[in-house]
């Protein structure tokens, strides 16, 4: 017996046992479906999907029965290429897998019109390669259609291009205010771009929540705290937004201060090369047990680390 004979055989015991313990099991199971995405090497990801056994089995076969089709056809594509592609069609509704979907490509300028090699940032993935990006913004995916130039006249292909701009060297994108309690969907896409994944210290899930610094209750109290704005929001995921409203736990954003513009020199006291740069947005973060960690945005694509400065 090969290792899924034996599987086999051993469920085939324990379902004949006990199959009320079974049933549950599977019920748990199928409540527990979901869909996944993390990101892979070479500007790829992986999608992965928790299915009922019916389902899964029936999504796999009819991606199989495409495949198997366009191939009789002489199609050049290989089995799993036609797979995946028609995947991204059924899924998007149509061949490039981009419509009616808002894909946040953070990248300078130079990368878009002066083929810089600045990687750029792709919302819900990371760092991307700066052609992956321009081919992005060019072509679609430019792997699902046959017909590049035909796609690039479909109307169904919109690339709305939002310039965020930063300040210098820096990486601070420009500051968005709002009255509202909820934060409006422009600040929040800002705050989703500039955070990129949770900002809580060595958490990096995704970004499900953008909430204040300091609550916005607290407004009644001081007319400076609880604003909601591009300096008192954070990106979180769910479980870290709803653990630092718990007791104990206080979270406040730290004001930016210019560095000094330069520094006297050691003999003539002439002014030095600058000493600094403004810190990125920072979140200092008290635990229930008074430890401070500190949380600061990361670099954007343009911008560059001043190795003396902490991660």
């Amino acid at each position: 017996m090969g290792y899924q004979q034996i599987s086999a055989e051993a469920k085939k015991i324990a379902y004949r046992l006990d199959p009320l313990a079974m049933l549950a099991r599977n019920t748990k199971a199928v409540n527990d479906r979901h869909v996944s995405l993390r990101p892979a090497p070479d500007a790829m990801v992986r999608l992965s999907a928790l299915l009922p056994v019916a389902e899964g089995v029936g999504v796999y076969g009819s991606l199989s029965r495409e495949a198997d089709t366009l191939r009789a056809g002489g199609d050049h594509r290989g089995r799993g290429q036609i797979m995946a592609d028609t995947l991204i069609h059924r899924t998007t509704g149509t061949p490039s897998g981009i419509s009616g979907v808002e894909i946040q490509l953070v990248m300078t300028d130079r990368t878009l019109f002066q083929s810089d090699s600045e990687p750029a940032h792709l919302t819900g993935y990371g760092t991307i390669p700066a052609h992956r990006a321009r081919n992005i913004i060019q072509h679609g995916t430019k792997t699902t259609n046959n017909n590049p130039a035909a796609a690039m006249e479909d109307p169904a292909f919109r690339v709305w291009i939002r310039r965020l701009y930063t300040a210098p060297g820096t990486g601070n994108l420009v500051a968005m205010d709002s009255t509202q309690r909820l934060f409006p969907a422009g600040l929040r896409r800002f705050i989703t771009a500039r955070d990129q994944t949770c900002r809580t210290p060595y958490c990096d899930a995704p970004i499900r929540h953008i909430d204040h610094i300091i609550p916005h209750h607290t407004q009644h109290n001081n007319k400076n705290n609880g604003k909601t704005n591009e300096l008192n929001g954070q990106g979180l995921c769910e479980r870290c937004n709803y653990r630092k409203e718990t007791p104990g736990w206080t979270s406040t954003p730290q004001p930016r201060t210019p560095p000094p513009t330069g520094t006297p020199g050691p003999v003539t006291g002439t002014p030095g090369p600058p000493t600094g740069t403004p810190p990125r947005h920072t979140v200092k973060i008290t635990t229930p047990l008074g430890l401070n960690y500190t949380s600061t945005a990361p670099l954007l694509p343009g911008t560059h680390r001043n190795e003396s400065s902490p991660i």
